[in-house]
């Protein structure tokens, strides 16, 4: 009897037992609701839970399922099963709760086991609102939104900088749901924008094209050009295709060769009986060789932003360079035969040698940078240091033009076009960088298709675009906005960076002499006091060659690698 009683005693302690570690295996797990999101889009309303579980025992979590209840104020309910994964993380992705009504959400999530038993669970809570909501309508089109933004602003007249940091500010405001706190992030992208130190190159150039400019040495390049060509048929037009092309060795600046070859050659084209609107042209179009040949501002900033080589890109834009004036001078003698241009006296060989004698100090600029540069003599930087010092002693010492107020004057101009120069690359940087942030770079590439593409259909996008944006904003500006957009299409498809660069380059100096907006047409109107339709009527033939050269060198690419081949290969 005592033997019965003390087995069932026995008994009873083993269930005991069990049943408590039973009950403390279920209180063993805890679950938590991380995060949840709404996303109401054309097709629906739908929410995602982000949860996971916490054990002791690392193994008693393991796959578990776990039921999900989404219950709208009015009861009714959706059910979804997931399940954990061997972290214990579990997750409810893209539930359509149009069907529920809108106010709050209850999400009840319930582990089981195999059997069926609760082993766990956890409630939270979550808005439905289907009004229509404006943030959210910017927000879920992010893209858009900036765009139209940035548009309504320059459409009102607005300089490009306050387009950039408005649209920079939006795309902050909506990313991070209306904490300005953020805009930290913008502040320390345009730093990081203006810091490279191949920057400092970009002022430099600036000043020594504003002393040639006030100078003589664009006058000295004219007459050299003029006495070897100006006795043939168009040698005047030629003449200024030319001497823009030189200058542009000298500058590295459309605007300013606009200025400095313009201003003195416009009279004589117009006495030598061409008509307005082609010399408008001529001077316009002509200048864009001053962005392709050495030293180029805009390779430096498409140097600095694509991480690519500025010595290369400068040996590279030699080659399209002088093949636009090739044909730029063919079209100049054609339109002199159809019009019946008188030709000019031909020079003497005194002459010629006078002039070429004169010219000796201007020609030291392009000999001094793209030699220093090819002999890796100095760099890029270091060559603008030089230019600018070689200007200040031609135009101060050698043809004494200019003078130490003179010299102030000019620094002073300067520094004003490099505030607003430096002010656009750190915008520039910082809009770049809420782009890149909100990947809307992969949707526009992925909208069209580019990454399925060749490198020839990468190239013609790539000029299509950049051509385009000229056509409305700032060279650089487009440079510092795009080029981040298409580095890993050019990376994916193995494109030569360099090459990709002179087209770049090209391209932004084609949409900067095209209408509606182009920046050196509007230059030409100020210096030349010319209505605008009168500037850009005769643009039409120039610009047919510019893009037939940019697609000879998609087809072609030697024409712009040869020379880069040829000296660092």
């Amino acid at each position: 009897m005592i033997t019965d009683i003390f087995k069932q005693f026995i008994l009873s302690c083993m269930a005991l037992f069990v049943l408590s570690i039973s009950s403390f295996a279920k209180d063993a797990i805890t679950m938590v609701v991380e995060e949840t999101q709404t996303v109401k889009e054309e097709d629906g309303f739908f929410v995602t839970v982000y949860g996971y579980s916490e054990a002791e025992d690392f193994d008693s979590h393991k796959w578990r399922i776990v039921e999900v209840v989404l219950r709208d104020s009015r009861s009714d309910s959706i059910l979804v099963e997931t399940e954990t994964d061997k972290r214990g993380m579990w997750e409810v992705v893209d539930a359509d709760i149009s069907s529920l009504a809108d106010g709050e959400i209850t999400i009840e999530a319930t582990m089981v086991d195999d059997h069926g038993d609760i082993i766990s669970s956890v409630t939270s809570t979550q808005m439905k609102d289907t009004s229509f909501s404006l943030f959210e309508f910017m927000k879920n089109h992010l893209a858009g939104s900036i765009f139209a933004l940035m548009v309504v602003l320059l459409l009102l007249g607005f300089p490009m900088m306050i387009p950039l940091f408005a649209g920079t500010t939006l795309g902050i405001y909506l990313i991070f749901d209306g904490d300005f706190s953020k805009m930290q992030f913008m502040v320390q992208q345009m730093m990081a924008g203006i810091r490279p130190a191949a920057l400092i190159a970009v002022p430099m150039f600036i000043l020594s094209a504003d002393i040639m400019t006030r100078g003589r040495s664009a006058e000295k390049l004219i007459d050299l050009v003029m006495a070897f060509v100006r006795h043939i048929k168009g040698g005047l037009a030629v003449s200024t295709a030319g001497a823009c092309t030189m200058f542009g060795a000298v500058s590295g600046s459309t605007q300013a060769t606009v200025v400095a070859v313009g201003s003195p050659l416009r009279p004589r084209l117009k006495k030598g009986g061409y008509k307005d609107s082609f010399i408008l042209a001529l001077i316009v179009n002509s200048s864009d060789i001053a962005f392709l040949i050495p030293p180029s501002i805009g390779m430096i900033i498409y140097g600095i932003v694509a991480k690519t080589s500025i010595p290369e890109l400068f040996i590279a834009g030699i080659g399209p360079g002088l093949l636009i004036l090739l044909l730029f001078s063919i079209y100049s003698i054609i339109y002199a035969y159809r019009h019946n241009i008188p030709t000019e006296p031909k020079a003497s060989w005194k002459e010629r040698g006078m002039a070429l004698y004169k010219a000796l100090w201007p020609l030291g600029f392009p000999t001094i940078i793209v030699g220093g540069i090819f002999g890796g003599i100095f760099s890029p930087t270091e060559a603008a240091a030089v230019s600018v010092a070689y200007a200040i002693f031609l135009e101060g010492f050698v043809f004494k033009t200019m003078k130490f107020k003179d010299l102030y004057e000019t620094a002073k101009s300067t520094g004003l076009v490099t505030a607003v120069v430096f002010i656009l690359v750190g915008a520039g940087a910082g809009f770049a960088w809420v782009l890149s942030y909100a990947q809307v770079p992969q949707e526009i590439l992925s909208s069209i298709g580019i990454t399925e593409m060749g490198p020839y259909g990468v190239l013609a996008v790539i000029s299509i675009a950049f051509f385009v944006g000229c056509m409305f904003v700032d060279p650089i500006v487009v440079i510092l906005v795009l080029v981040p957009i298409f580095a890993p299409v050019v990376d994916a498809v193995g494109l030569d960076p360099v090459l990709v660069g002179t087209i770049i380059t090209l391209q932004v100096a084609i949409g900067s002499a095209t209408p509606p907006f182009g920046c050196d047409i509007f230059t030409a109107i100020a210096v030349f006091k010319r209505p605008y339709m009168e500037v850009i009527k005769g643009t039409p033939p120039f610009i047919v060659i510019l893009l037939s050269v940019s697609v000879a060198l998609i087809f072609f690419p030697d024409i712009a690698l040869f020379l880069r081949d040829l000296a660092f290969r």
